[in-house]
């Protein structure tokens, strides 16, 4: 082995200077450097790797490598890819000084870039990437210290969508590598990268969700009061006429429960990546309160919304479109309404139960509009299973779906949209992260975390008031501020929708051509 020692040892000084290996002169032989630094990086580099990385892992531990690259900086480090212990070490460094405040976003997405390249880096791929996306998140907080002070409500909408919503991106990204994480403990780095999480955790919820929201509900108060929308924003309840019913060609409408506009804009962007169409993202306000049975509702052909109650153990309201109910089995029968030649499907029935492709076609044939109803982040969130990995896969079955209209069906148009929005967080909630409704009421119809439906003429003192359904019920709405949630009984905070925050009330619509 001290052949090899001399080879590794001789190998590295190509990218590490000769004197942060003071000590071990002996086995370093700068003649031979070049043809030394090739065999060990064709070796790196071939089938073979495994073998080498064993003894690897054997010379840094004899040589007490990591505990004498510990001393010196990261850029010292950054070059050098033969001994694995480089990457615990640079992101023990990196993953310490974030902990105590130090990000330096260069050096960060420096260093990320160039060990990206390396081998060894899918080991630790994962602490990697979410640091990165801890620089970005830094870098976009640097850009924002002064917080948000826009006083007009379409304002704040634009600047969400063009600008703030990739605050949400970088969180999920982060938080897919976090969980990643956590399948392989790692003696030096899992800890670490739990304080690194907790950093995060306090500026995305406290200072983006807390002061964007507060800006936001500021702003958006009394739009919502006296009409229960947005002036100047395009409205959900619009959607039907405007791009439905106005379009000459054949309309295919793939409705993806609770993908909110950040999750929308990552998979406009691989659609525009990996497809040679024109792709354009654009929003719309979610109809209020921001859930599946209003949401759905407001995508539907509709002049006039209202809803009725349902006798049952818990009074609780259907969604109406022209007196019609709008659930789920009702749909085609609405859509048919209004134009004989449409169909309301499933995701999971055009991708299940074996189907072959002309059992697909048929699904379709002689069709002008065809709504398909998509359900893999709502499903996952509200079983409290990982939501942000949900996402994920909603984008890669979305684009298989855009992939089966477009090359089996040859449609030329498709829209895909959203009934809602979502608010994540990944820590628990503190109890001033709530506001208190536990105790039940007569003047309440249906509460739920981020709204409260209510007899006409209730106050409630801790809630914004917003116009429901244009006023022609006779309940009155409301909606905690910022991202709280309503104190209810039973679990389910992490992932909440409902509210009026931008999250949850800024929907999606990606124009496919």
């Amino acid at each position: 082995s001290s052949d090899l020692t001399h080879i590794l040892l001789t190998a590295s000084t190509r990218t590490m200077r000769q004197e942060f290996l003071a000590g071990l002169q002996m086995f370093i032989s700068s003649a031979h450097q070049a043809y030394c630094y090739d065999f060990v990086s064709d070796w790196m580099h071939s089938e073979d790797a495994g073998d080498i990385k064993t003894i690897v892992e054997y010379v840094e531990s004899e040589l007490k490598l990591p505990q004498r690259f510990m001393k010196l900086q990261v850029a010292d480090l950054v070059e050098t890819e033969t001994f694995p212990c480089v990457n615990e070490v640079i992101l023990v460094k990196l993953m310490t000084e974030i902990s105590d405040h130090i990000i330096d976003v260069d050096t960060i997405t420096q260093t990320v870039e160039k060990r990206r390249t390396c081998v060894w880096y899918d080991d630790v791929k994962n602490y990697y990437e979410g640091i990165l996306q801890v620089a970005k998140m830094q870098a976009f907080f640097k850009e924002h210290s002064a917080g948000f002070h826009t006083v007009e409500p379409a304002k704040v909408w634009k600047e969400y969508t063009t600008e703030y919503y990739i605050m949400d991106t970088y969180y999920r990204e982060f938080h897919k590598t976090y969980s990643e994480s956590l399948k392989n403990y790692h003696e030096e780095l899992s800890d670490l990268f739990t304080h690194v999480m907790e950093k995060i955790e306090g500026l995305y919820t406290t200072w983006f969700l807390g002061q964007l929201g507060n800006n936001w509900s500021r702003a958006s108060a009394d739009n919502l009061r006296e009409y229960g929308r947005v002036l100047e924003v395009p409205q959900q309840t619009d959607f039907y006429r405007q791009k439905v019913a106005a379009s000459d060609s054949k309309v295919y409408v793939i409705i993806s429960d609770a993908m909110r506009y950040e999750v929308a804009a990552t998979l406009a962007e691989q659609l525009q990546r990996e497809t040679q169409a024109k792709v354009d993202l654009k929003s719309m306000q979610a109809i209020f309160p921001t859930i599946t049975k209003f949401g759905m509702a407001a995508l539907l052909p509709n002049k006039v919304l209202s809803v009725e109650l349902k006798s049952g153990k818990t009074e609780r309201l259907a969604g109406l479109a022209d007196g019609q109910s709008t659930e789920a089995p009702n749909r085609d029968k609405l859509l048919k309404a209004a134009d004989p030649a449409s169909v309301a499907l499933k995701y999971k029935d055009i991708f299940g139960m074996g189907l072959k492709r002309a059992d697909r076609q048929a699904l379709i044939k002689g069709m002008n509009v065809v709504y398909i109803y998509h359900d893999t982040i709502d499903e996952a969130g509200h079983l409290e299973s990982s939501v942000f990995t949900a996402c994920d896969t909603a984008i890669e079955e979305l684009k298989n779906m855009v992939r089966i209209i477009v090359n089996e069906w040859g449609g030329a148009k498709i829209i895909i949209t959203s009934d809602h929005g979502f608010l994540y967080t990944y820590s628990p909630l503190t109890e001033e992260d709530k506001v208190d409704k536990t105790t039940e009421n007569d003047q309440d119809v249906e509460i739920g975390r981020r709204y409260a439906i209510m007899q006409k003429g209730t106050q409630p003192q801790y809630l914004l008031p917003v116009k429901f359904l244009d006023g022609n019920t006779g309940y009155d709405a409301f909606a905690p501020r910022e991202n709280i949630r309503i104190k209810m009984k039973g679990s389910g905070l992490n992932f909440v929708h409902g509210g009026i925050s931008l999250q949850e009330m800024v929907v999606p619509v990606i124009e496919y051509h």
